[in-house]
């Protein structure tokens, strides 16, 4: 034990000046792995979340703010004015008014009116309309115009002009009256909040404006249907 003791001790005299110095190393370094470095990774980590979790609440508080800010009342009348164009049902009946009004302000009598097939395209569904009207050969251009400019979207997809009589130019015209589901699926809370740009601004006033021309009119189309209106019952 004492020879033991002695060599550690000449041992320890020898390399007193390399032992500690490398006990201090590793002791740091051991500080470091296990202490130092992990503490400073979840430092950096905490503070990264606190900047977003800051971020999320400000830009939460100004979303709130800009919801404020908008006008009910004028949100819900462009609702209703683009809901009127492209609704989320076929709605039959309406679009039967609508084709009768405007086919009665071009100048022309209704024959007839009969519901077509369905069709799916995307997002967008459709279904045909055959509408039958009689009157003047120079106004087919007017009717054509005034079924473009309507304010419930829809597209002529054919047009057949009969013979003249006395009563007028018998005409038969292909129409696809286009319809969508409401999107359920607005994105998350913290998502941007959609904005109108120009030019569906001025969209929804040509809209509003047509809405309101149509809406006033009389109805003088005669409407004499032949056989069912619905094909499909």
């Amino acid at each position: 034990m004492t020879m033991n003791k002695s060599n550690l001790v000449k041992f320890y005299s020898t390399y007193k000046l390399y032992i500690f110095p490398t006990v201090v190393g590793l002791s740091a370094l051991f500080l470091i792995l296990f202490v130092i470095y992990p503490q400073a990774v979840k430092l950096v980590t905490n503070q990264k979340k606190e900047g977003e979790l800051v971020n999320k609440s400000e830009f939460l508080e100004s979303k709130v703010l800009a919801l404020e800010s908008y006008d009910g009342e004028d949100l819900s009348r462009k609702l209703e004015y683009t809901l009127s164009a492209f609704p989320e049902e076929k709605d039959f009946g309406n679009v039967i008014g609508l084709l009768q009004q405007l086919a009665g302000q071009s100048g022309f009598n209704v024959s007839s009116i009969a519901l077509g097939a369905s069709s799916s395209k995307a997002k967008q569904e459709s279904y045909e309309v055959k509408l039958e009207v009689t009157g003047a050969k120079a106004l087919i251009q007017t009717l054509l115009s005034n079924l473009e400019n309507s304010p419930r979207l829809i597209q002529v997809g054919g047009i057949e002009i009969s013979s003249s009589s006395s009563q007028g130019t018998d005409v038969s015209l292909t129409i696809s009256v286009l319809y969508s589901p409401i999107l359920t699926n607005f994105g998350s809370i913290d998502s941007p909040l959609p904005q109108l740009s120009q030019q569906e601004e001025e969209l929804i006033s040509r809209l509003s404006r047509e809405t309101s021309i149509v809406s006033g009119l009389p109805t003088n189309a005669a409407l004499t249907p032949r056989g069912k209106v619905n094909p499909f019952e």
